[in-house]
C-alpha cells in the first residue's frame, strides 16, 4: 500500500512538472518578441484608477470568499459566527490560492483552526469538501452564462466552429449544476463513498453554493478585466469565461498559485496575443490579488499562533 501511495505521489510530482515545463514553453514563445523594459514602463505608466479598482475588486472577492466556509459550515451542522470564520477562511485562501494543492494547504490552516472551535476531523473534512465544490460550481456557472450569453464571442476564443457549439456546451454544464441541485433536494440519506459517509448538502445552500461563488468569480475577473489594455475589446461575460478557463486550468495543473498556466491559456485565449500592457496587466494583477493576501494572510496566521 506505501509503495502505491509513493507511485501516486511521484506521478503527481512528475506531471505537474510536465504541465508546468510546457506552459513555461507556451509563455516563452508567446512573450518571445517583448522586451522586458518594455513591460516594465507599462507596468508604472498603469493609471492609479485602475490599480484601485483592481484593490476594490481584490476586497470584495477575498469578502464573498469568507462565505465559502460560512456555508459549509452550516452544511455539516456546525454553524460559527461569520467574525470566527473569516479569518481562518481568508488565510486559507491566501495561503492556498498561491501554494498550489488549495485542497491541502488551504485544508491545513483550516484544521488548525477550525480543530480549535470543536470541529471534528470528519465535520472539518466536510468543509474543505464542499468549498472545494462551490468553487467548481461557481467555475460551472460562469463559464455556462459566457458561452451562453456571449456564444460567437466564446466560440471564437475556444476556438470552436459557431455559436452553436458554445451554447450546446453551456447547455451540458448547467444540466450537470441542475443535477447537483436536484440531488441536494431529493438525498437526505448520507452517500457512502469508499466507505465514509457524507451528506449532501441542503437545496438551499446549495443555491447559495452558485450565488456566492459566482459573485466572488465575477470580482475576482474584474480585478483582472480593469487592467486589460483598451485595444482589448472584450465584453466582460465573454472575459469572464476565458479567466474562469484559466483559472481552472491552473487549479488542475496543482503549479504553486498555477504560476505560468493561468497566463499562457489566458493570453492564447485573449484576441491580440500577448504585448507588454497585457503582461503588465497580470503582473500587476498577480501583485494585488495573490502576493498582497499571501502577505496578510502569514502575517495573521503567525499572529494567531502567536497568541495561541
Amino acid at each position: 500500500m506505501k509503495a502505491v501511495r509513493d507511485y501516486k505521489s511521484l506521478l503527481l510530482t512528475a506531471l505537474t512538472l510536465a504541465i508546468f515545463g510546457v506552459a513555461l514553453w507556451v509563455l516563452h514563445h508567446s512573450l518571445a518578441k517583448l522586451r522586458l523594459a518594455d513591460v516594465m514602463v507599462s507596468v508604472t505608466a498603469e493609471p492609479w484608477r485602475k490599480v484601485a479598482a483592481c484593490a476594490f475588486f481584490t476586497c470584495c472577492s477575498y469578502a464573498m470568499l469568507t462565505l465559502y466556509d460560512h456555508l459549509a459550515l452550516q452544511a455539516v451542522e456546525h454553524p460559527l459566527p461569520w467574525r470566527r470564520v473569516a479569518p481562518i477562511s481568508f488565510t486559507a485562501f491566501a495561503i492556498g490560492h498561491s501554494a498550489g494543492l488549495s485542497w491541502l494547504s488551504g485544508g491545513s490552516v483550516r484544521y488548525r483552526g477550525y480543530s480549535r472551535e470543536g470541529l471534528s476531523v470528519i465535520e472539518i473534512a466536510g468543509v474543505v469538501g464542499l468549498v472545494s465544490g462551490t468553487f467548481a460550481l461557481g467555475i460551472g456557472t460562469l463559464l455556462g452564462l459566457s458561452l451562453l450569453l456571449e456564444s460567437h464571442q466564446a466560440a471564437r476564443a475556444l476556438h470552436l466552429d459557431h455559436g452553436s457549439h458554445a451554447r450546446l456546451l453551456a447547455a451540458v454544464i448547467f444540466c450537470l449544476i441542475l443535477g447537483y441541485l436536484l440531488l441536494t433536494h431529493r438525498v437526505r440519506h448520507p452517500v457512502r463513498i469508499r466507505g465514509r459517509e457524507f451528506r449532501l448538502p441542503p437545496l438551499h445552500i446549495g443555491v447559495a453554493q452558485i450565488v456566492v461563488a459566482g459573485v466572488d468569480l465575477c470580482f475576482a475577473a474584474a480585478t483582472l478585466y480593469v487592467l486589460l489594455p483598451d485595444s482589448i475589446s472584450l465584453h466582460f461575460f465573454g472575459f469572464v469565461g476565458l479567466y474562469v478557463l484559466a483559472i481552472q486550468s491552473g487549479v488542475i495543473s496543482n503549479v504553486p498559485g498555477g504560476v505560468g498556466v493561468f497566463e499562457s491559456v489566458l493570453i492564447e485565449l485573449l484576441p491580440g496575443g500577448a504585448t507588454a500592457e497585457l503582461v503588465s496587466a497580470v503582473l500587476l494583477y498577480r501583485f494585488i490579488y495573490y502576493f498582497i493576501p499571501l502577505v496578510l494572510g502569514v502575517g495573521l496566521l503567525a499572529a494567531r499562533e502567536a497568541w495561541r
